[in-house]
C-alpha cells in the first residue's frame, strides 16, 4: 500500500498554481443549491429574524436537501424553521427557534412533537463553544460550573464530564461542532469573498472556519477597492470563502442589517400556512415555484415591496 503524500511533502515549485491571478469566486444561485444539498452538516449565521441566508437555504432545499444536521445560531427564525416545514432535517442542535413576538415556530414544534427530527437540547454556550473548537481544531472545548445549576447536561447526551489534568477538578467538555458547509448572508462582498457582514452577532468567521465549504450570498457585489477603503468593515476575509452569490435582498423575508427591514406581513403569511398544516403549499408557492431569485422577489412584491422594507430603516 503506498504512502499517503501530504502537501507538505511535495516540492515548493510543484505546489505553484499555473495562474497568479486572482480567480472570481461567483456562481449561480442554483449551483450553490446543488452544491449545498450534496452536503450532511450545514452552519448558518444571523440572529433571530436576522441575516438569514434564505436565498441559499431555499436554493438547497430546492435541489433536494435531506437527512442533513443543522447547527444554526443561537437564536433564529425562518431560516431554522423551513428546513424543517420542507423536511429536510435529521438533525438539529437547539438554542432558540422562534418568531419573536409572532409566537413559537410551528415547523419546529410539529417535528418536536412528531419525533421526526432528531433535537439535541444545545443552549447558547454549546453552540458558541463547539463551533469555536472546531474553528480551531480542537476535538472539544471545555467549561466549568455554568450547568450546575441545571439539568441541562442530562438532556444533551453529548456535553460529557473530563477531569482537568492541571487542578484535577471535574469539567465540562462540548465536542467540536464540525461543518460540512456554511451558509453566509452579507450586505456586501467583492468576487473574490471578501464580505462585510453590517450587523450580526460575529459568529460568521467560527463558523467559516468550522466548515469544510464556505458559500457567502451577498446583497450587492462590490469591487475590491470598495473593501479595501474601509477593510475594518469585511467580518469574513476571501481566504476562508468557497464561493460567493449575488442575491439581492436573498435575507428576505428576515432583517438584512443596515440594508432592510424585516418582512412581517411575509412572516405572518408562512405561520399561518404551517399552523394550519399547509406548508407545502407555502414551499410549492415561494420556493420550488419560482423559476429564479428574481421570480421570487416579484412574488413577495417586487421592488415596489422591496424598496419599502429599505425605506422603513429610514424613518
Amino acid at each position: 500500500m503506498a504512502d499517503k503524500i501530504y502537501k507538505h511533502m511535495i516540492p515548493l515549485e510543484q505546489q505553484l498554481p499555473e495562474n497568479f491571478g486572482r480567480r472570481s469566486k461567483i456562481i449561480d444561485l442554483e449551483d450553490a443549491g446543488k452544491i449545498i444539498a450534496g452536503q450532511k452538516i450545514v452552519g448558518i449565521s444571523g440572529s433571530h429574524s436576522m441575516d438569514g441566508a434564505l436565498a441559499l437555504i431555499r436554493a438547497a432545499i430546492r435541489n433536494g436537501a435531506k437527512n442533513m444536521t443543522l447547527v444554526p445560531p443561537t437564536t433564529t427564525s425562518i431560516a431554522a424553521d423551513i428546513w424543517m416545514a420542507a423536511g429536510a432535517l435529521e438533525k438539529l442542535y437547539l438554542s432558540y427557534v422562534g418568531f419573536e413576538f409572532l409566537g413559537m415556530a410551528p415547523s419546529f414544534r410539529k417535528a418536536a412533537e412528531d419525533g421526526t427530527v432528531n433535537i439535541v437540547e444545545a443552549d447558547e454556550p454549546f453552540i458558541q463553544l463547539g463551533v469555536q473548537a472546531a474553528a480551531g481544531g480542537r476535538p472539544f472545548n471545555v467549561i466549568q460550573y455554568i450547568w450546575e445549576a441545571t439539568d441541562h447536561p442530562k438532556l444533551n447526551p453529548e456535553i460529557k464530564t473530563v477531569t482537568d489534568p492541571f487542578t484535577g477538578d471535574t469539567v465540562y467538555a462540548i465536542p467540536a461542532l464540525k461543518l460540512d458547509v456554511a451558509l453566509i448572508h452579507a450586505q456586501a462582498c467583492d468576487p473574490y469573498g471578501n464580505a462585510q457582514c453590517w450587523g450580526g452577532n460575529r459568529q460568521e468567521p467560527d463558523k467559516c472556519k468550522a466548515a469544510d465549504l464556505v458559500i457567502i450570498q451577498a446583497d450587492e457585489i462590490v469591487g475590491p477597492d470598495v473593501i479595501e477603503a474601509d477593510a475594518t468593515r469585511t467580518t469574513v476575509p476571501g481566504s476562508l470563502v468557497d464561493h460567493v452569490v449575488h442575491v439581492p435582498f436573498g435575507a428576505h423575508p428576515t432583517f438584512s442589517s443596515r440594508n432592510y427591514a424585516v418582512d412581517e406581513a411575509h412572516l405572518r403569511e408562512y405561520l399561518k400556512l404551517c399552523r394550519d398544516g399547509d406548508a407545502q403549499k407555502y414551499l410549492d408557492k415561494y420556493v420550488f415555484g419560482p423559476k429564479d431569485h428574481y421570480e421570487y422577489l416579484d412574488l413577495v412584491g417586487g421592488t415596489k415591496r422591496m424598496h419599502e422594507l429599505r425605506a422603513m430603516l429610514a424613518s
